[in-house]
């Protein structure tokens, strides 16, 4: 938070104070505090309001769609449970936000952010543990095995991650080199394990088709916007043989740290490579200058051939090409190293996101209630509702028990209106399982083997037929196993660290778009030495120590 912003709130403090002392008034009435009884599930609401219904107020650090007042899940849960979930999800700058929270500390009921530590020193959530181990069962058996690793520094658990791996893990693939499915089929699908290779794919198809749909070719996009960015200043870890560890390489055979971004034969490498694409105007001469938004309509244009990134962030145009009838224009995933004799290290290995959860705030009057809603989630009903949606109307069970989404149900869900009003596009936010269910089914409706195949078109078919593969997760090697710690990223760090990492941040927005628009290799080598300096005038060394003995920790015992 700026100077600028906390000196206002200073300011504005004492009116703050009043301000929250009326909604907790309110709030008394019509809130979290309000009553009720409903014994018919796990979720028992208390005492409810005259309307019959405890309300709680729902904040989620996450951009996205405005949710709907009343959704179809949401209805059904909220008639089963006796609870109200009113959401608000994140616009503008989330620090700020933070910030403002904090100094009036004027809560919300719930919580889900990848601030935690920052409202644990505020004094703004409260402990989980005793909740979890007298009201939610749910949770305690998928959250158990990991009970330890949730615990603060004071030993207490104030967060909830997302998902815990359940069952079987799903093999899912996030981070990856993504190519047209046009591209791979005018090229006759041929072997691609290295970034060169991909290149002169790309390029090749570039020259034979300089406009798609009447308009330019983009051989390779970069997201570059914001915090985003790291899609240009990570993607190398991932040639080097790495894993989505973000800055550092991990052996975790001897557990010691490699500080890659200033590493000669890894990021100057890519970078390198990248300014010669560039030169050859394969590389969007709008990449450094554009926003999401425009990232994501220059990928449902269709005309991008290919580019890094994780799925999690362009989803949403992949699915926008195949409304518009472009389905050959989606992009399929390609595990890629700088050389053939690089094991690539693509998949996660099966882990907590320990950096972002659900929390219950200190303004919360009835955090028992709120507990027993969450567990509710967690059960396999509630994770059925929110994940799969109603029985013989979302979705279908073959006389074997296994569940799928008939043809007339995945187009209805093709279209994101119709998600955002059955499911709000917020179910995601509570606690829960990944993997499968003891009967075998997955939890999520998308990492199913039976939609993951109905997924595929006939060009889907032809390319796996191809390369001999039955899906594009069988294109990609298993996770190591021994990478206990992984990932890197989640690894609270001390403030002197944190320091680091803003600062590195703020290094990576400027230099490395320098870098690949660099005119020539002399003003390439130019800004690459002027990079490596200004890094090099941190303090890399402490910030790697503090790692590594993280990592050992985790190693040792996790």
């Amino acid at each position: 938070m700026s100077e600028r912003v906390g000196s206002k709130l200073n300011k504005k403090r004492a009116l703050t104070i009043l301000v929250s002392a009326a909604l907790i008034l309110s709030l008394t009435i019509s809130g979290c505090s309000s009553g009720g009884n409903n014994s018919k599930n796990s979720a028992n609401a208390g005492n409810k309001d005259s309307g019959g219904t405890k309300t709680f107020t729902y904040f989620i650090f996450d951009p996205g769609d405005n949710v709907p007042e009343h959704t179809k899940i949401g209805d059904i849960i909220q008639e089963k449970t006796g609870v109200k979930i009113k959401y608000e999800r994140l616009v503008g700058e989330k620090e700020q936000k933070v910030g403002v929270m904090i100094a009036g500390e004027d809560y919300p009921d719930l919580l889900n952010t990848d601030q935690t530590v920052k409202f644990e020193d505020a004094k703004a959530l409260i402990p989980l543990e005793d909740l979890i181990e007298q009201h939610a069962p749910n949770i305690k058996r998928i959250y158990g095995p990991y009970w330890e690793r949730l615990k603060a520094a004071d030993g207490h658990i104030y967060a909830l991650p997302q998902v815990a791996p359940t069952g079987t893990p799903s093999k899912g693939i996030s981070a990856a080199f993504w190519i047209q499915k046009e591209v791979l089929k005018d090229a006759g699908y041929p072997k691609i394990t290295t970034f060169d290779q991909y290149v002169d794919v790309l390029k090749n198809y570039y020259k034979k088709y300089p406009q798609i749909d009447g308009a330019d070719t983009i051989p390779f996009e970069i997201l570059t916007y914001d915090n985003r960015n790291f899609t240009l200043t990570t993607a190398m870890q991932f040639l080097a043989g790495g894993p989505n560890d973000s800055r550092a390489l991990v052996d975790p055979n001897s557990n010691t740290l490699k500080f890659y971004q200033t590493d000669e034969n890894i990021t100057k490498r890519y970078y390198a490579k990248l300014n010669e694409m560039y030169n050859e105007g394969m590389v969007d001469k709008e990449a450094f200058v554009m926003n999401y938004e425009q990232y994501l309509a220059k990928l449902s244009s269709g005309r991008v051939l290919g580019f890094f990134d994780q799925k999690w962030q362009f989803q949403t145009a992949m699915d926008s090409l195949k409304q518009q009838g472009k389905s050959n224009r989606i992009h399929v995933p390609l595990q890629l190293t700088f050389d053939e004799s690089i094991q690539p290290d693509y998949l996660d290995v099966p882990s907590l996101n320990y950096n972002q959860g659900f929390s219950i705030t200190v303004s919360c009057k009835d955090p028992v209630a709120a507990i027993k809603y969450a567990d509710f989630m967690a059960s396999d009903e509630g994770q059925i509702l929110r994940n799969w949606g109603v029985k013989g109307e979302d979705f279908t069970v073959s006389d074997q028990g296994r569940f799928y989404r008939t043809q007339e149900q995945r187009d209805f869900f093709a279209d994101p209106k119709n998600g955002l009003k059955t499911f709000g596009n917020i179910m995601f936010f509570w606690p829960g399982s990944s993997g499968t269910m003891p009967d075998g089914n997955n939890y999520e409706s998308y990492r199913q083997p039976e939609e993951i195949a109905a997924g595929y078109d006939e060009l889907d078919k032809e390319i796996l037929k191809a390369y001999g593969v039955k899906t594009y997760e069988d294109l990609f090697d298993g996770p190591n196993m021994a990478r206990k710690y992984f990932p890197l990223w989640s690894i609270e760090l001390s403030e002197k660290a944190k320091v680091f990492n803003q600062k590195l941040d703020d290094i990576n927005k400027k230099f490395p778009p320098l870098m690949v628009v660099s005119k020539s290799p002399e003003d390439f080598e130019k800004n690459w030495n002027a990079y490596v300096d200004t890094v090099n005038k941190l303090d890399v060394q402490s910030w790697l120590d503090e790692l590594t003995e993280k990592v050992k920790q985790r190693q040792e015992n996790w």
